[in-house]
């Protein structure tokens, strides 16, 4: 349970959450050149030109298509329409925010880094509340920053200072899981929660952040449950699962009959219930599982192929992210 929550927690990855985090410096280059700040009219023109501008090289080594032009056209028109949807009542843009969070975005995407990415903006819209003012998002504070508590639930208004995540040890609490092949990788940088906590449980010491459903706010960091152990309420360690109540290797051939999770993270349960080694981009396929980047998909009147589409990438080099 805790690698679905922290999943869905931290790869919110549709405009508002990019329209949601960081801070740092920002060059000249990005800012209105009469008040050093980029202006909400401005913003939509300036976000596209550093958003589509930065991903471009992480684009073709990955085999993804990036059409400048479309890109710039797509991510323009999106930062538009949040803005006039957010920006409402007591909701403001802060022209701040919005000139420091393109600095963010412009290092994390020279990076090719796109999960910081993906959360490099939303602290620019802000409301009324100050420090320390119950939340339930940044919207509300005046900082644009709601922490919030372990279970994500409710939080208090913060500043937004970026920090260092921290290795967790067994039993110190978490705020996520990170180093699963296949699933959400590391942060560099992040935000703490409202208990000032930026401690993630990293898939390489052995630790996943476990979600106790009997008592919402208790994450902790806990062992993986070894190939052979009992996995009644224990996570498997990666490259394993829980089969008959035991955790057992996954492989990357052989028959999967009882379930697909048999396969291990580069193969899939084909129709024969066979294990095989997942697509390359171009294969013919029939569904994004048999693909190595878990998309599957056919232009009008011709086969389907396995294709970067749906990835994360593939979004950012199209400006839809």
């Amino acid at each position: 349970m805790p690698r679905i929550w922290v999943r869905s927690k931290a790869l919110a990855v549709s405009f508002g959450a990019l329209l949601a985090t960081l801070g740092g410096g920002c060059s000249g280059a990005d800012a209105d050149a009469d008040v050093g700040l980029v202006s909400q009219a401005r913003f939509p023109q300036r976000f596209a030109d550093v958003w589509c501008q930065s991903v471009a090289p992480c684009c073709a080594p990955a085999q993804v298509d990036h059409d400048p032009a479309a890109c710039q056209a797509q991510a323009q028109a999106l930062a538009a329409s949040r803005i006039a949807e957010r920006v409402t009542g007591a909701t403001s843009y802060s022209p701040a925010a919005a000139t420091l969070c393109l600095s963010r975005l412009e290092r994390a995407l020279n990076k090719c880094e796109i999960e910081e990415a993906s959360s490099a903006c939303s602290l620019i819209f802000v409301g009324p509340s100050p420090e320390g003012s119950a939340c339930k998002n940044g919207s509300a504070c005046a900082s644009g920053y709601c922490a919030l508590g372990e279970a994500g639930l409710s939080g208090v208004c913060a500043q937004a200072t970026y920090q260092a995540p921290i290795h967790g040890q067994a039993g110190e609490p978490c705020v996520g899981s990170c180093g699963v092949p296949g699933s959400f990788e590391c942060p560099s940088s992040l935000l703490p929660n409202s208990d000032r906590t930026t401690t993630y449980c990293y898939a390489e010491d052995g630790l996943y952040c476990r979600f106790d459903s009997d008592a919402l706010e208790a994450l902790s960091c806990q062992p993986y449950a070894a190939i052979g152990a009992r996995c009644t309420d224990v996570s498997c360690v990666p490259g394993s699962f829980c089969a008959g109540g035991s955790c057992v290797a996954q492989q990357s051939s052989g028959p999967c009959l009882e379930t697909p999770d048999q396969c291990e993270a580069q193969s899939y349960c084909d129709a024969d219930s066979q294990c095989q080694p997942k697509k390359p981009i171009g294969a013919a396929c029939d569904s994004g599982e048999e693909c190595s980047d878990s998309s599957c998909g056919s232009e009008t009147g011709t086969e389907s192929s396995c294709n970067s589409g749906n990835s994360l990438l593939a979004r950012a080099c199209s400006g839809e992210l």
